[in-house]
C-alpha cells in the first residue's frame, strides 16, 4: 500500500496535464482562419516573415481548407480567402533575411467604378508620372494590385501595378499600368473598347 500513493500522484499529474492540453487544443479549435483585404492591407513592409505568418493566422490553416488558407516557402507566403476557382488571394514576398519587400493581390479589392476605355488607355505614355496617369485614366476604375520595394530596406526602385477594369465580373476588359519610382514603365490592355 505504500506504493499506491506515488502511483495515484502520477495518475493525477497525467490527468491534470491532459486537461491543460485539452483546454489548449479546444481554444485553438475555436479559432477560425480568415484572410481578408483588411489583413492584407494592415501588414507593413519590413515586417519579418514569422510575424506576417502569425498576423495572418497561418498556423490555423492547411492548404485546401474550404474557409481559406495560407502556405509559405522560404521566400513567400500565399493566402486565399476560400478554396475555390478564382478565389481572392494575396502574396507576400520576403528578402533573403526574411523581411517583407513586396505584396501582390488579386480580387481582394474591386474597382469602385469600372469604367476605363481604350481612349483612356491610349492617352497613357511610358514616362508619365502617377499624377499624369490619373489625369487621363479614371482612378475609380483601378485598384493597386502590386506594391514592391525590390531594394528593401531602401525605397528606391519602388514598383506599383494598377489593375483597371471596364466592367464587373470575371475577366472583364482591363488594363494594367506598371510604375517604377512614380513613373509609368509599362502598360498592357485586354479587350478594351
Amino acid at each position: 500500500m505504500a506504493n499506491a500513493t506515488p502511483w495515484r500522484s502520477v495518475v493525477a499529474l497525467i490527468a491534470a496535464g491532459a486537461a491543460v492540453l485539452g483546454a489548449t487544443a479546444s481554444a485553438h479549435a475555436d479559432e477560425q482562419f480568415s484572410f481578408t483585404a483588411e489583413k492584407y492591407s494592415q501588414i507593413p513592409f519590413g515586417t519579418a516573415q514569422a510575424d506576417v505568418w502569425e498576423q495572418l493566422g497561418g498556423d490555423l490553416t492547411k492548404p485546401g481548407d474550404g474557409d481559406g488558407w495560407c502556405e509559405r516557402s522560404s521566400a513567400s507566403i500565399l493566402c486565399f480567402t476560400e478554396s475555390a476557382d478564382y478565389a481572392p488571394y494575396g502574396t507576400f514576398a520576403f528578402t533573403a533575411d526574411g523581411k517583407l519587400w513586396g505584396k501582390n493581390q488579386q480580387y481582394l479589392f474591386n474597382a469602385k467604378t469600372p469604367s476605363i476605355r481604350l481612349s483612356h488607355y491610349n492617352k497613357v505614355t511610358v514616362g508619365m508620372t502617377e499624377d499624369q496617369l490619373w489625369s487621363v485614366v479614371p482612378k475609380d476604375s483601378c485598384v493597386l494590385r502590386q506594391e514592391a520595394y525590390p531594394n528593401w530596406p531602401a525605397t528606391s526602385g519602388k514598383k506599383l501595378m494598377f489593375g483597371c477594369t471596364a466592367a464587373t465580373g470575371l475577366f472583364p476588359p482591363n488594363a494594367s499600368f506598371y510604375l517604377t519610382d512614380g513613373k509609368v514603365a509599362e502598360k498592357y490592355q485586354a479587350r478594351l473598347t
